[in-house]
């Protein structure tokens, strides 16, 4: 695994790149976090991978103004668009979960970047009636305090995440099927989503007003879709397996998903 930074306009993103052949992959993360979750995973692939941390998150530098006017999912598009140009890529694949999803739709929906196929691994369609207390809650403002109470409650965000959907509602009803991960991959888990504490509202809030099912009906390439996509694309392959964070997936499911993500690939 090699770490790179690619520039763009505002400064650079800093991306991990691995293997050397076939047609590159672009690998874009969820929130909160980095490309570092995606690390697991994008060391099954064989083929040229680029894993970027999107503006504000990891080690990425953040897109301007963040405070003052919101960002969109253009603008992490444009800046990966900008980073990638001076590659030359003849023509690029790319991954996309989550936030991650958005990012991969809106580069696919351009000429810039040639998007040969897709795959969006765990999409998220928000119900409408959801979206409003979503885009003001899912996502808190990060303010560092002096007596480091930030530090808590972004452990107990990213603990929750795991445990709840959406995380703060901490009840049966809205419990997940699933269980904690290692400590050791909460931990990484956290400090990742420290070094994106200010980056994690600007991008989630932009996640969230995207029209990712207005966008997914109107995609042309080829794409591998999780099962919640289906609901608006029933033509496109699904995954058969549930979504799950690289990070913390146990190996022998990862290297399944891994190999159906490469069959179509190479389909």
């Amino acid at each position: 695994m090699r770490r790179i930074f690619l520039k763009f306009s505002y400064g650079q993103l800093h991306a991990r790149e691995h293997g050397e052949d076939g047609v590159p992959l672009i690998m874009l993360h969820a929130a909160p976090g980095s490309a570092l979750m995606l690390g697991p995973l994008q060391m099954r692939f064989p083929q040229h991978s680029i894993a970027i941390d999107l503006c504000g998150m990891g080690d990425s530098d953040p897109l301007p103004n963040v405070t003052t006017s919101e960002p969109e999912i253009a603008d992490y598009a444009n800046a990966i668009e900008e980073a990638l140009e001076p590659l030359k890529l003849a023509q690029v694949d790319i991954y996309g979960t989550l936030s991650g999803v958005r990012v991969a739709l809106e580069l696919a929906m351009r000429a810039k970047v040639k998007v040969r196929k897709l795959v969006l691994d765990g999409i998220g369609i928000p119900k409408p009636e959801q979206l409003p207390e979503l885009l003001e809650d899912y996502a808190p403002t990060f303010t560092p305090d002096i007596n480091g109470t930030h530090l808590q409650a972004t452990f107990l965000l990213c603990r929750d995440q795991y445990l709840f959907y959406p995380w703060y509602a901490r009840d049966a009803e809205h419990r997940r099927p699933t269980g904690l991960p290692t400590v050791a991959a909460l931990h990484t888990k956290t400090m990742e989503s420290l070094k994106s504490g200010a980056g994690f509202r600007p991008l989630i809030r932009a996640a969230f007003r995207y029209d990712v099912a207005a966008k997914l009906s109107a995609l042309k390439q080829p794409a591998l879709i999780s099962a919640d996509g289906s609901v608006v694309r029933a033509d496109l392959p699904v995954i058969d397996f549930p979504p799950v964070e690289p990070l913390t997936c146990p190996p022998d499911l990862l290297d399944k998903r891994a190999a159906r993500i490469l069959e179509f690939l190479s389909s």
